[in-house]
């Protein structure tokens, strides 16, 4: 028999193409079997998505060390998991307009354009953050973290950063919106304490300094990303893209 994906040949007995992995049961797709494929996406690790966001709670460093020493089967993809996270949280931001601050009303129009942007472009700012976290840690930490077992670490602490502002954070801003600066600032703090945890965690080392790179690798790309917000609204309004109230 054939493999249908690869045109590699198998037997019956052969339950996957040894070639490329497909399952050689490719019956005709049903409803039943469409179910299957999309819950076997989630669960298909040894700790599958539902599983890997309590480790994550507490084991975010180690997490991201396993997976970079080989477990790359026991845990689900870091890249997969902070894609899916931020995409459901981006919805709820759009939906609840999220990043619109009470300045809004305060006769602030250098504030609404602020708040529009943000909240319009709530993914592309977290997805950008993500690199340049990674860049700084792999810059603080060199010869002990490279810029791409630093993206996982990140990656994994940043969808657990954003589970917890879609069960906590959005709630709070909904119920408590006259207290917007204090939930969002008290959110990048405590994000800033897990990531520096987390590095510590991941490279075994508990001593201050690492904890102190680690929160300056995340208040350095904070800075970075919010200026760079301010040089994109500034073109964006000279070019007239944005309205300037």
């Amino acid at each position: 028999m054939d493999c249908l994906n690869c045109g590699k040949k198998f037997t019956k007995s052969d339950k996957y193409c040894s070639a490329c992995g497909q399952n050689t049961d490719t019956t005709r797709m049903s409803t039943k079997h469409a179910l299957h494929q999309f819950f076997h996406a989630f669960t298909h690790t040894d700790r599958g998505f539902f599983d890997l966001i309590p480790r994550l709670i507490t084991k975010p460093g180690i997490t991201a060390r396993e997976y970079n020493e080989g477990k790359r089967k026991t845990f689900f993809s870091p890249f997969t998991f902070v894609l899916i996270i931020v995409a459901v949280s981006t919805i709820l931001v759009s939906t609840y307009n999220i990043m619109l601050s009470p300045n809004m009303s305060a006769g602030r129009p250098e504030a609404q354009v602020v708040s529009n942007f943000t909240n319009k472009h709530f993914n592309v700012m977290v997805f950008f953050s993500i690199p340049l976290v990674a860049y700084l840690t792999s810059i603080f930490f060199k010869k002990r973290m490279n810029f791409a077992e630093s993206l996982v670490l990140v990656s994994y602490s940043s969808g657990e950063r954003s589970i917890f502002f879609i069960i906590l954070v959005i709630p709070l801003i909904l119920l408590f919106r006259q207290h917007y600066f204090l939930i969002i600032y008290s959110y990048l703090a405590l994000y800033m304490i897990y990531y520096s945890w987390s590095c510590c965690q991941y490279l075994n080392d508990y001593k201050v300094s690492t904890f102190i790179k680690g929160s300056l690798c995340f208040i350095l790309a904070q800075l970075a990303l919010t200026l760079l917000i301010v040089i994109v609204i500034t073109i964006l309004i000279t070019m007239n893209k944005l309205p300037q109230t």
